[in-house]
């Protein structure tokens, strides 16, 4: 799966209550959307995502994999391929 027709680089910002596990607001550089095991949580569907973590003034912090509410989380296309995939 791959993420919407955004720009690559695109920083998706999730807040502390559509992401496991952390504290404060999450920037993430979504690589992958690990669509194969989604998991039901507070009635709604997370899937676990790879990126890289960024902080609020761009600066790289690591690779990051969360679990993200699905509902937040961008438009997926099935079909193309996307960078480790």
């Amino acid at each position: 799966m791959t993420i919407d027709d955004r720009p690559a680089g695109t920083t998706w910002t999730f807040a502390e209550e559509d992401y496991r596990y952390g504290t404060g607001p999450l920037r993430l550089r979504i690589d992958r959307v690990l669509a194969g095991a989604p998991t039901s949580h507070d009635n709604d569907l997370w899937y676990d995502v790879e990126g890289l973590e960024v902080s609020d003034r761009g600066q790289v912090i690591g690779h990051r994999r969360a679990t993200v509410r699905a509902s937040r989380l961008p438009t997926m296309r099935r079909g193309a391929s996307s960078p480790g995939s």
